[in-house]
């Protein structure tokens, strides 16, 4: 699909909403958010946080789902979905945890004798026993092996030991509710940040650019974005996204590449 460039148009980008679900529960006012997404990691995590009042109000089991939304004039867009990872039940707490869909794979088990097989059909098995129906996977050909046994592993370590079993290290995660392994989400759409427009700071505090900007949901980490900036300019993949409510109650997106 052919990309396209646009600039983040700084008119539709005055006033940000934020709305947070999890265990039946929906918070759209006096909530702020944390979404980690980072492509060296194999999950992301997030954190709503609310008002002390919400305390004894609230009674919500572990594993029960969870989803942050970002957006501008109505129109929000999900930056995560998944589980609670620790039950809440009021006390000193004001804060749910969430991870990913990552969640399914690490609570199924797998015990199972593959053979002649390829990592792809492993994976693809062990996917549809943990409830991910939708997934990409790597066209890589790799030679299928006469003997794979696996016992008691989820679906996590068994990844891993296909990655040792075959010699290779491919990036897994899922975006958008979809599962990623050796490849990367599409993008039809490249968001330009411009100096003086949409940046609000450019860093480079270690080995990676930090990118400060208002309430972007629509990056990802594993997307390219457009930079015009003094420091650097061009176009660059993303590392990490990070969603944060600021001391202002202002989110701010902070975009490594």
């Amino acid at each position: 699909m052919e990309e396209v460039v646009l600039r983040m148009k700084t008119e539709e980008l005055f006033y940000p909403e934020i709305s947070a679900e999890a265990g039946g529960y929906a918070f759209n006012k006096a909530v702020e958010a944390e979404v980690y997404s980072d492509q060296d990691s194999y999950f992301d995590w997030g954190k709503i946080r609310f008002t002390p009042e919400f305390q004894p109000k609230l009674d919500i089991p572990a594993k029960e789902k969870g989803a942050i939304m970002l957006g501008y004039d109505g129109v929000l867009e999900e930056v995560f979905a998944g589980y609670v990872s620790k039950p809440f039940n009021g006390g000193y707490m004001n804060e749910i945890v969430l991870k990913d869909k990552v969640t399914l794979l690490e609570e199924t088990d797998i015990t199972n004798t593959f053979l002649y097989t390829t990592p792809q059909e492993i994976i693809s098995f062990c996917l549809a026993r943990s409830g991910a129906t939708e997934y990409r996977l790597s066209p890589a050909i790799y030679p299928a092996r006469k003997y794979v046994p696996i016992y008691r592993k989820n679906v996590i370590a068994v990844i891993k030991e296909l990655h040792t079993l075959w010699g290779i290290n491919e990036k897994f995660f899922f975006s958008g509710g979809v599962f990623y392994w050796g490849e990367k989400p599409e993008q039809d759409q490249i968001y330009q940040f411009e100096y003086g427009v949409n940046i609000i700071s450019l860093t480079r505090p270690l080995r990676l650019w930090e990118l400060e900007t208002v309430s972007a949901p629509f990056v990802k980490h594993s997307h390219k974005i457009s930079l015009i900036h003094p420091k650097v300019s061009g176009e660059f993949e993303v590392k990490k996204v990070v969603f944060k409510t600021n001391d202002t109650g202002f989110i701010r997106t902070y975009i490594n590449f």
